[in-house]
């Protein structure tokens, strides 16, 4: 019969599954689109307040997603293919509507991003629907871009919708299958002490 000798082993578990579960957590979660002369179109704020007077009829695409805690969440365009352009990126929380597109929004920006791309920071509440969207600054800017959520402040992940149309997101963790892994590798070591 096999008994445990101390609590070391105990510990160990303890600790394996509290670092697997923060580091599931805190995954960057990426998404990644291309912006086409097909896709929607809206006039973009210019601020939280005005429409862009240049920015009249641009490409979007939308991501839907939440957060699993409360805390402060980045999401950063990365890169974005059309020749002599930039990007804006949009936050709204419980619902975005093209036709009304200051409605419900809640940050936006163009250029705070590494070379002149878009990067917002902002504090969310968890479990509360979101929406991020994507476009071009100028009127027929096309192309693929890509982007990232992380976490700046806090313990909690960016879950986003699925299906997500138009854009596809990029792969998303699943911080239910990498809590597993702690109880794999007690598994394992309990298996090895039996043999030994």
């Amino acid at each position: 019969m096999f008994r445990f000798q101390s609590s070391r082993f105990l510990k160990l578990a303890v600790a394996a599954i509290a670092f697997v579960s923060h580091a599931a957590f805190a995954a960057p979660v990426n998404f990644s689109g291309e912006l086409t002369a097909s896709d929607p179109k809206f006039n973009r704020p210019l601020s939280l307040t005005t429409l862009s007077g240049v920015g009249t009829n641009v490409a979007y695409d939308v991501y839907g997603f939440h957060v699993t805690a409360n805390g402060t969440y980045s999401v950063e365009s990365t890169s974005f293919s059309a020749p002599g352009s930039d990007t804006f990126l949009y936050l709204y929380r419980g619902a975005f509507n093209p036709a009304a597109p200051l409605t419900n929004l809640l940050a936006l920006d163009d250029d705070s991003g590494a070379g002149a791309l878009s990067l917002i920071n902002s504090a969310l509440l968890a479990n509360t629907q979101y929406y991020l969207v994507f476009a071009a600054y100028y009127n027929g800017d096309f192309g693929t871009y890509t982007g990232v959520f992380n976490t700046a402040a806090g313990s909690g992940q960016v879950i986003l919708d699925v299906p997500v149309t138009p854009g596809t997101p990029g792969q998303v963790p699943e911080p239910a299958t990498l809590a597993l892994l702690p109880l794999a590798l007690a598994g394992m070591t309990l298996a090895r002490r039996r043999r030994g």
